[in-house]
């Protein structure tokens, strides 16, 4: 085996540091190389909200929005643009996805997305499905049980998402088996799954949080190494003596894009767990996580990113964020049950109109007060050259869709782009708009635009692509993983070609990965 050794020439050096410069001819001709930029963290957070049930006028942007058709294997869809208005004081995509302007900025408007009907295709009652588990189903206990990791897990224990072990694998602010792990990783499957763990926020900041040195930093090696480059430039014997024309311009070119690099470094990430204030006095459980807390709990989710301790965050919300709906008689549930506008007690119009209110009024205080305080709290931080916000994935789902128990067009709204993975500024429709298979009572006042949908599942399949999760770490040799199972119940309205929905389950959704 021939070894090719390179000389000083062929390296910038410094302060313990080397950097290989380009190919030049006129020293050594015949060689080639490459340099390539470090890749910054990717990060997730999923938020899931209880119940849904807000009237899909409420919460999606117009559909004429979304009006130019593309192909989907179960149906025509839409797609447009997803743009935002100033009214008075605030900044407004739809009743529910509105904000003050000054958090809600247009920066951070055109880095989101709104994803419309994607489904569960079966009934389900209440259900923890959002991340993949089929287990924790109030109507379908016997039916379904817990037999697959969630998608936060999977991603937890992926050499895709990290590199080294991390302090903390996710950081799982939820209770009952929203997400799900196996219970011995030594035996995989066969050893059976279990919900993972609740832990208070406090415990949580503790295992992240990591004391920092007041040690003065090391120059950057990249300074000497613009020593070595002069040298080198300049020649020992005249300048350049040594480099032809040529040479030359590719070397300068070449210390211009160090220059951008030193320049991105010499500003750093813009934050580091340096800048991280200690918390104490947070929640210890999730029972106790109200509206007033979630600030706080976004502070923890932004100390894991700064310190780097953990890149998964998982948000269960249980607080209706409206004090109305906490007035209500029997509280959110019953608000959320009737608010559907199923029960013939509660068809009179005002009736309907005032609950639809309440749960728009909650969506939108929870979108303002709670996920774009988050969001604006990932965009404030300066990364490569972008900010933390663009090298993350933040989504919000809910519970259900536009009824409380039904799966159908469950909500999700998007913000950063994964690293470049994702693109952004979409709002996709999946529903089969010219289908009408509701009853007739399922189409009332605002909800007239339920329609069947594709699978909520392609969604899990096009983040686990965009983080780099290989599809032999989660998909699974008996069926596809995440998609539907069991039979389509009697009562669910809506009917699906349910093998249809399976088989598209394992596809990203069309528009949203980067090529």
């Amino acid at each position: 085996m021939t070894v090719r050794k390179f000389g000083r020439r062929w390296m910038l050096l410094g302060g313990g540091a080397s950097l290989m410069i380009p190919a030049l001819p006129s020293l050594l001709r015949g060689t080639k190389t490459a340099a390539q930029d470090g890749a910054l963290p990717r990060r997730m957070v999923a938020i899931v909200t209880e119940h849904g049930g807000v009237w899909q006028d409420d919460f999606y942007p117009a559909e004429s929005l979304a009006s130019t058709p593309f192909a989907h294997p179960l149906h025509p869809c839409h797609q447009g643009a997803l743009t935002s208005m100033v009214a008075g004081s605030d900044r407004v995509m739809s009743p529910t996805l509105r904000a003050p302007s000054g958090l809600f900025t247009e920066s951070i408007a055109s880095k989101m997305n709104v994803l419309r009907g994607l489904d569960v295709p079966f009934y389900y009652g209440h259900g923890r499905h959002s991340l993949g588990n089929y287990g924790d189903m109030s109507n379908n206990h016997d039916e379904f049980p817990d037999d697959q990791q969630t998608a936060d897990q999977i991603m937890a224990y992926s050499p895709a998402v990290y590199e080294t072990t991390p302090r903390r694998r996710t950081m799982y602010f939820g209770s009952e088996a929203l997400s799900v792990e196996l219970r011995d990783r030594t035996l995989g499957p066969s050893g059976g799954f279990q919900p993972v763990e609740e832990v208070g926020a406090q415990t949580i900041f503790d295992s992240i949080y990591v004391e920092t040195t007041t040690e003065p930093p090391r120059p950057s090696p990249i300074n000497a190494v613009y020593e070595s480059y002069a040298r080198l430039e300049s020649g020992r014997f005249g300048a350049g003596a040594r480099l032809g024309r040529a040479d030359r311009q590719r070397l300068t070119q070449y210390m211009d894009r160090l220059s951008d690099i030193r320049a991105s470094l010499m500003a750093g990430v813009g934050a580091s767990c340096s800048d991280v204030t200690p918390i104490a006095g947070l929640p210890d459980r999730w029972s106790r996580y109200g509206r007033d807390t979630y600030a706080l709990i976004n502070d923890v989710v932004v100390a894991g990113f700064m310190c780097d301790s953990s890149r998964i965050a998982i948000i269960r919300v249980n607080d209706a964020f409206n004090d109305a709906i906490d007035a209500y008689p029997g509280g959110y549930h019953e608000v959320a049950h009737n608010g559907a506008g199923t029960d013939t007690s509660m068809v009179e119009p005002a009736v309907l109109e005032n609950l639809g209110a309440m749960l728009r009024d909650g969506g939108r205080n929870f979108f303002a007060g709670a996920y774009l305080d988050l969001v604006s709290k990932l965009d404030g931080i300066s990364e490569g050259d972008g900010t933390m916000l663009d090298n993350s994935l933040v989504w919000w789902t809910q519970e259900a869709g536009s009824s409380t128990h039904n799966g159908d067009s469950i909500p999700i709204v998007t913000a950063g782009g994964a690293g470049d993975r994702l693109n952004t500024g979409l709002y996709l429709d999946f529903r089969n708009r010219p289908e009408m298979r509701f009853s007739a009572e399922q189409h009332i006042y605002a909800n007239e635009g339920r329609r069947p949908g594709a699978c909520f599942f392609q969604w899990t399949t096009t983040y686990l692509d965009a983080f780099g999760v290989g599809r032999e770490e989660w998909q699974t040799a008996d069926r596809r993983a995440f998609s539907a199972m069991g039979p389509n119940h009697t009562w669910m309205r809506m009917q699906y070609d349910q093998s249809a929905m399976d088989a598209s389950c394992d596809d990203p959704l069309p528009h949203l990965m980067r090529t």
